[in-house]
């Protein structure tokens, strides 16, 4: 969804301007940078099984690290197959954390019951698969960038989620005839990713499935 946006083009500007100058002159490298937004997402997890909010903040951070370092490849001169796929599996064990971390926190709060979990799986499951029919298609020479659940989305979905999640349950308990009841946001959030990952991967599978036929 935010591929190819006015928005993402705004967006890499500004790290071009102002952030990659910065990581040069500290020379970084982009691997640097892959290996610190493993590290943010790690700690995203463990943040959100005992606050959303810096669970949600975190997942933020982790996602800026993983877009700042292909620009940061970019104006290196540096973009390699090797750095890609380095990312690309940190990534996916990043997001895995992070997923793990929510299911600790709903364990905590008593709220682990097997539709959470279920879910949470289904959320797994589907950004796995979002990615794996594109890295499939891509390896049959097919472009494959269609759909709403790109890792940009899912992370931003995350980590907004809980950190409104935390503002929602402080409303919640100050006020009993709260429209909205404790975890509703992050529970939502979850039900969504899980209905629009493998929704996103379904379209991939179809989409690359029609440019083969073609």
């Amino acid at each position: 969804m935010l591929k190819g946006s006015a928005l993402e083009a705004v967006f890499y500007r500004f790290l071009g301007r102002y952030l990659v100058p910065c990581c040069v002159f500290l020379r970084l490298k982009a691997d640097h940078l892959s290996l610190l937004s493993l590290l943010c997402g790690l700690g995203a997890g463990i943040s959100f099984v005992f606050s959303p909010f810096w669970g949600g903040l975190l997942t933020l951070i982790t996602g800026f690290l993983d877009t700042l370092d292909g620009a940061l490849a970019r104006e290196l001169k540096q973009v390699k197959r090797r750095g890609a796929y380095l990312d690309s599996v940190l990534d996916r064990y990043a997001e895995f954390f992070i997923l793990l971390g929510i299911w600790a926190y709903f364990l905590r709060k008593g709220h682990a019951t097997p539709l959470i979990t279920i879910t949470l799986f289904l959320v797994l499951f589907g950004s796995l698969m979002v990615s794996y029919t594109k890295a499939r298609a891509e390896g049959l020479k097919v472009s494959c960038l269609v759909g709403l659940f790109q890792r940009g989305e899912r992370i931003i979905a995350i980590g907004v989620a809980g950190m409104v999640n935390c503002l929602i349950n402080f409303t919640a308990r100050a006020n009993e005839a709260a429209l909205v009841g404790q975890d509703a946001v992050l529970i939502v959030a979850v039900i969504f990713l899980a209905v629009g990952t493998n929704l996103t991967a379904l379209w991939r599978l179809f989409h690359t499935l029609n440019k083969l036929r073609d």
